[in-house]
C-alpha cells in the first residue's frame, strides 16, 4: 500500500475517535450545585481503546485535568480555568487491499496530546429543595490548542497541528431525588493543518488539510442506587466534517462526512464526599462506511479541594 493512502486512512481514524474523548461525562455539569465556591477539582482519566477489523488500532490514554469553580448565590456558576492534557500511546494496523493475506502495516506514535481549555458559564434553578429537584443550563466553548506532539515527516501523530473550537450547550434535570437526564449539542469549527504530509514522487510534500464543521450530541441518563453508588448511560453521536487537502491540481478529499455513535456505560462509586471513581465501558454502536467500530474501557478519578 502506498504511503499516501496510509496517511489518509490514519488521519480519518484518529479524527473520528478524537471528538468523543473530550466530551463531558453525565452529571459533570450538575456538580455546580454541590461543590463550594472557589473549589479546585482534579480529574485523572485512564482509558484503553481498541478496534479490530479492516483497520485495527490499540490506544492507551491518560488525561490530567484541573478545574477551578466560582459560584454566586444567584445560581450562576463560572469556570474560568479548566484545562485537560492527554498523554497517548497508539498503534494502528492497516491491511493492504491489494494483498489481504499479507501482514498488516503498523504505525506507532506516543507523546503528549493537544491541550484543551474548557471554560464554562452555567446557571441552576432549584424547583424543590426538599426533593432535590433542579435544572441546570451551561455553555462551554471547548478550545483545543495545538501544542501536542506533531512531526510532519510522520503519518501518525498524537497532536493535530491545528486549532479546534467546539462550543457546547447543555441542559439537565434532576427529578424524583435519584434520577437525572441531560442533553448536549455542539459544533466543531476546525482550523487548517498546513503541514499535512503526503508523498509526492520520492519526496514528502507538506500540504494543507482542511475540515468542514463537525456536529455532535449527547443524551444521558443517570440513577443513584444508594448514597455512595450511581450508574448511568449516555449516547454520543458525532458527525465529523469532510476533510480535504489542497493539491497543486486542486482540492482532493481525504475523508467524506462520517458519523460515529457510541454508548457510554458508567458505574460510579463515591469513596467519600469529595472523591469519586467512575468505571466506564464505551462500544461504538454505529460507524459510517470506511470506519471500524471500536470501544474503550477506562476509569476516572475525581477529587474536590476547597
Amino acid at each position: 500500500m502506498n504511503r499516501v493512502l496510509l496517511a489518509v486512512l490514519f488521519v480519518s481514524l484518529v479524527s473520528a475517535t478524537g471528538a468523543q474523548a473530550q466530551q463531558a461525562d453525565f452529571r459533570d455539569y450538575e456538580a455546580g450545585f454541590f461543590v463550594p465556591n472557589r473549589s479546585v477539582i482534579a480529574h485523572t482519566y485512564l482509558r484503553h481503546a481498541s478496534a479490530s477489523g479492516e483497520r485495527d488500532f490499540s490506544q492507551t490514554q491518560a488525561a490530567f485535568r484541573a478545574t477551578y469553580v466560582l459560584k454566586h448565590s444567584s445560581g450562576l456558576v463560572v469556570v474560568p480555568f479548566d484545562v485537560s492534557m492527554p498523554v497517548v500511546d497508539v498503534t494502528v494496523f492497516q491491511a493492504n487491499p491489494l494483498s489481504p493475506a499479507a501482514p498488516k502495516t503498523a504505525l506507532r506514535a506516543s507523546g503528549v496530546g493537544d491541550l484543551t481549555y474548557i471554560p464554562t458559564v452555567g446557571y441552576g434553578l432549584i424547583q424543590d429543595a426538599e426533593t432535590n429537584t433542579h435544572t441546570w443550563f451551561a455553555f462551554t466553548p471547548y478550545v483545543t490548542i495545538p501544542v501536542g506532539s506533531y512531526d510532519s515527516s510522520k503519518f501518525l501523530n498524537i497532536g493535530s497541528n491545528r486549532w479546534t473550537v467546539r462550543p457546547q450547550l447543555v441542559v439537565g434535570q434532576r427529578f424524583l431525588k435519584a434520577f437525572t437526564l441531560e442533553a448536549m449539542v455542539n459544533v466543531g469549527i476546525h482550523g487548517d493543518n498546513d503541514e499535512f504530509p503526503v508523498v509526492a514522487g520520492t519526496e514528502v510534500a507538506k500540504l494543507t488539510l482542511k475540515q468542514s464543521p463537525s456536529l455532535g450530541g449527547v443524551l444521558a441518563a443517570g440513577m443513584d442506587l444508594s448514597q455512595s453508588f450511581f450508574t448511568g448511560a449516555a449516547l454520543y453521536i458525532d458527525r465529523n466534517g469532510q476533510r480535504t487537502i489542497d493539491t497543486p491540481v486542486g482540492e482532493a478529499e481525504v475523508a467524506p462526512k462520517q458519523t460515529v455513535s457510541s454508548l457510554r456505560l458508567t458505574m460510579g462509586l463515591r469513596i467519600e464526599k469529595l472523591t469519586t471513581v467512575m468505571l466506564q465501558f464505551q462500544p461504538d454502536i454505529y460507524a459510517s462506511k470506511g470506519l471500524t467500530k471500536g470501544n474503550f474501557v477506562g476509569a476516572r478519578l475525581t477529587h474536590v479541594f476547597f
